[in-house]
């Protein structure tokens, strides 16, 4: 992941110096027209959170973010005290491991509306999906009858979401919501511009399922320069943009371990389980 996020943020200069409708792909906007799932955006972005342990204190946790919603990564749920978004994370798990299966079982339990579709295919160590396999693969997702969110690539310039969503509108997929991964330095106008932008070139509603504050050039002996104020500040005025954007439906900051050098300072849980300040902050929103 540091390969490509590091790639990412290169890109990020030349990105926010286009104007908005520069960005869209003449031909994307239809795609998946004519589906029944119309957008269900709330009066404000509904706060979740990701946690795919299935222990006590990650019950605690989830339960202590006062979340509106949370997912595992995963199309099972392990916590019945939040409402539960699954997904189809790659491939593999899709077909050999009854992911659809696990999620229709579960309706009556979940009553969930949305399914979340493949996890950073665009990334070798999460689902490594080329654009084919994932195009071949999708029209199962469709069989479920949930609104599907798009695969969340690495970043929301990949080149591989361009293509995907390309042929999606070429064969007549339904693709009701895009999802979003950001991992940047802590400037909120940057990031809220290609939340915007997302939408703009897609026109759908949005889900960001991962983001938080990262330095790519942290190492152990030189830990990340984004302080713990920077990153509150940035959480607070990305929460307060993306509930006055009307199309953002959800927004989930991606928690890591306090000593992880590039995003320790984002972490909203200590080692012992307890809230940093971060948490508590995320937990008040």
């Amino acid at each position: 992941m540091p390969h490509d996020l590091m790639k990412e943020q290169m890109e990020r200069r030349e990105f926010l110096t286009l104007p908005l409708a520069a960005l869209a792909v003449p031909g994307l906007m239809a795609a998946g027209a004519g589906s029944a799932h119309a957008a269900t955006t709330p009066a404000r972005a509904l706060k979740g959170a990701s946690n795919g342990g299935s222990d006590a204190l990650s019950f605690r946790q989830i339960k202590g973010l006062n979340a509106d919603w949370y997912y595992t990564w995963q199309s099972t749920r392990t916590y019945t005290g939040t409402p539960f978004v699954p997904m189809i994370k790659d491939g593999r798990r899709l077909l050999e491991m009854d992911a659809l299966g696990f999620v229709n079982r579960e309706l009556s339990q979940t009553k969930t509306k949305n399914l979340l579709g493949f996890n950073e295919p665009d990334h070798p160590l999460q689902a490594n999906m080329s654009v084919d396999e994932a195009v071949r693969l999708w029209p199962l997702l469709q069989t479920t009858g949930l609104r599907l969110g798009s695969p969340a690539t690495v970043g929301p310039t990949s080149p591989w979401l361009e293509q995907f969503m390309l042929r999606a509108k070429r064969e007549n997929l339904r693709v009701d919501f895009m999802t979003m991964h950001c991992y940047a330095w802590p400037h909120s106008d940057s990031f809220l511009r290609k939340v915007t932008a997302l939408h703009e070139k897609y026109q759908r509603p949005i889900w960001v399922t991962e983001y938080a504050v990262a330095d790519w050039n942290a190492t152990k002996t030189s830990p990340s320069i984004y302080t713990r104020p920077m990153v509150e500040k940035f959480m607070r005025e990305t929460i307060v943009g993306m509930r006055k954007m009307p199309y953002v439906e959800r927004f989930a900051w991606k928690n890591r371990p306090i000593d992880d050098p590039i995003m320790g300072t984002s972490a909203m849980f200590n080692r012992d389980g307890s809230m940093t300040s971060t948490g508590k902050l995320y937990a008040s929103l």
